[in-house]
């Protein structure tokens, strides 16, 4: 009898480890796409900052140059 209980209870315990693996294993494989998706978004949003600034740039020269024109006048 008490060799049973011994051997169902460590079945038991490899069948919850192996769910609990197979669902580890597959919240694993969602993260991986999140952080793949969420460094995609990053390195876009980087770009569109860098060329947003360039454009501030870009148009606080035309601004400087444009007073210049009318303080010459």
């Amino acid at each position: 009898m008490c060799m049973e209980v011994s051997t169902y209870m460590f079945a038991g315990v490899g069948v919850a480890l192996s769910v609990l693996a197979f669902f580890l294993k597959k919240n694993k494989v969602e993260l991986d796409k999140l952080n793949e998706i969420v460094r995609k978004l990053e390195l876009s949003d980087a770009s569109k900052a860098e060329r947003m600034n360039y454009m501030v740039k870009v148009l606080e020269d035309r601004r400087q140059d444009i007073q210049k024109l009318f303080e010459n006048k």
